[in-house]
């Protein structure tokens, strides 16, 4: 099932119609969220980038619409999609309200809300490193609009397809400095030594909420956290590499180009955050 502002469909019915400004401007933002143990896990965060988002996009909020109904919307679609009692995906999305050309002639916004089952019951460091290569042919802006997850999507779209014809499991986006920015999927870090560094919100990455988790427990789990600007060769001088989603938590990185790395570091940072998820 899915619920369309409300509503509970069966997910193979038609939703929308001609004119959908989803579809025609890419005018949506959308939260991806996992559930997990009866709960929507960094729910608050989830709730805040959207919002935030929503603001940047000049979309008008009901009051209505605050983090308590939203949440009590998703976990009646997890209910009825029977899932309540498993781990799931959440897609959490919004979209301006149909009317108008460029210009809108309404800002409200209606949400959509889709659930599937997970992959894994709980947070599990991968046993595999993935293996990642950098995305040279299309570079990321770097501007608010790419901090959050929209109509902004299609690079990640382009790099996923060149990271299968590639088989690699995912590909590193760089933004208009050739600078690293981001994977396919995912927010970067990069360790050296007891120090974990990853690119800095203005680097055009997508304000990721592991990413802020890792950033605001690091020192308190023992390491040195920095955000800085890095260039794609510093990856061959790293003694780790991770990246992180809100679906799969932390995922350990074996590879890049001809590059190896450990885990050892990870491993502890899994344990730590894991725990925190926990609680």
């Amino acid at each position: 099932m899915v619920n369309y502002n409300g509503t509970l469909t069966p997910d193979d019915q038609h939703l929308f119609k001609p004119g959908n400004r989803a579809f025609l401007y890419a005018d949506r933002i959308f939260e991806t969220i996992r559930y997990q143990n009866g709960r929507l896990l960094f729910w608050e965060d989830h709730y805040f980038r959207m919002m935030g988002g929503a603001c940047i996009l000049r979309m008008d909020i009901p009051n209505h619409l605050n983090m308590d109904f939203l949440e009590a919307e998703i976990l009646k679609t997890l209910e009825a999609s029977d899932l309540k009692s498993s781990s799931a995906r959440v897609r959490l999305s919004i979209h301006r309200v149909d009317g108008g050309l460029y210009l809108p002639t309404n800002n409200t916004f209606k949400f959509l809300v889709e659930v599937t089952e997970a992959d894994t019951h709980a947070y599990e460091l991968n046993a595999k490193g993935l293996v990642l290569d950098v995305f040279y042919d299309h570079l990321k802006p770097k501007q608010a609009l790419s901090n959050f997850k929209g109509g902004n999507s299609m690079i990640s779209v382009l790099s996923s397809i060149y990271a299968k014809e590639n088989d690699l499991n995912e590909s590193i986006i760089l933004n208009s400095e050739s600078n690293l920015c981001e994977t396919t999927a995912s927010n970067l870090f990069v360790v050296s030594e007891k120090t974990i560094y990853t690119p800095p919100i203005d680097s055009g990455c997508v304000d990721g909420v592991i990413r802020k988790n890792i950033l605001e427990n690091g020192s308190s789990w023992g390491y040195s956290l920095v955000e800085k600007d890095m260039k794609p060769f510093e990856l061959i001088t790293a003694d780790e590499v991770f990246i992180t989603n809100s679906v799969k938590g932390i995922q350990w990185v074996s590879n890049y180009k001809n590059k190896a790395y450990g885990s050892k570091i990870i491993e502890d940072l899994f344990s730590k955050f894991l725990a925190q998820t926990k609680a």
